[in-house]
C-alpha cells in the first residue's frame, strides 16, 4: 500500500510541476470568439505538433487524453485544458529531449506571439514552457514519469454557450 501511496504521489506532484502556477490571464481585448471544440481542436493539434518534435527513434507511442477539462479565465470565459504523453524508449534521457524541443519549438509558433522559458520544477525536473501573452494559450512540457514526456496544454479563452455546465469532461 506504501509504494501505491507514493505513486500517486508523485504523479500528483508530477502533474502540480508541469502545470505550474504562472499561467498568463488574456488581455480582455484579445479574447477569441471561438467554439470550445475549435479551442480544444487546436490546442490537440498544437500538443500533437510538439510532441512531433521528439525524434522518432526515441517514441514508443504519443498517447493524447481524448478529454480534457475546463477552467475559469475570468468571470466570463473559460479555458480548455490537455495532456498528452510521449512514452519514450528505454534509456532516453527525457531532459536532453525536453531541452532539444525547447529550441526547436519556436519553429511551430508565430513569431513573436509566444514566450518560451523554462525552469525546475518541484521534483526538480526541467519543464519549458511556451505561452501567448495576450491570449493566455500556452504549453508545459517536461518528463513525467520515467521515460515519458508530459505535454500539458491550456487553450485562449472563450465564452461557453449559454446554459453549458463547465464542470465535467470536454
Amino acid at each position: 500500500m506504501r509504494t501505491r501511496r507514493g505513486t500517486i504521489l508523485a504523479v500528483a506532484l508530477t502533474a502540480l510541476a508541469l502545470t505550474g502556477c504562472a499561467e498568463n490571464e488574456p488581455a480582455p481585448e484579445e479574447t477569441t470568439m471561438m467554439t470550445w471544440e475549435e479551442a480544444k481542436a487546436a490546442t490537440q493539434a498544437r500538443e500533437l505538433e510538439i510532441a512531433a518534435l521528439v525524434p522518432d527513434d526515441d517514441v514508443v507511442n504519443i498517447d493524447q487524453n481524448a478529454k480534457g477539462g475546463l477552467f475559469t479565465c475570468d468571470e466570463t470565459q473559460h479555458r480548455w485544458k490537455g495532456i498528452t504523453t510521449v512514452r519514450l524508449v528505454p534509456g532516453a534521457d527525457a531532459e536532453a529531449l525536453t531541452k532539444d524541443m525547447e529550441e526547436q519549438v519556436a519553429t511551430l509558433f508565430p513569431e513573436g506571439d509566444f514566450e518560451v522559458s523554462n525552469r525546475r520544477g518541484i521534483t526538480d525536473k526541467y519543464v519549458a514552457t511556451v505561452e501567448s501573452p495576450t491570449t493566455g494559450e500556452g504549453y508545459l512540457f517536461g518528463e513525467g514519469q520515467p521515460e515519458t514526456i508530459v505535454i500539458d496544454s491550456y487553450s485562449v479563452c472563450f465564452t461557453l454557450p449559454a446554459g453549458t455546465y463547465p464542470g465535467g469532461d470536454f
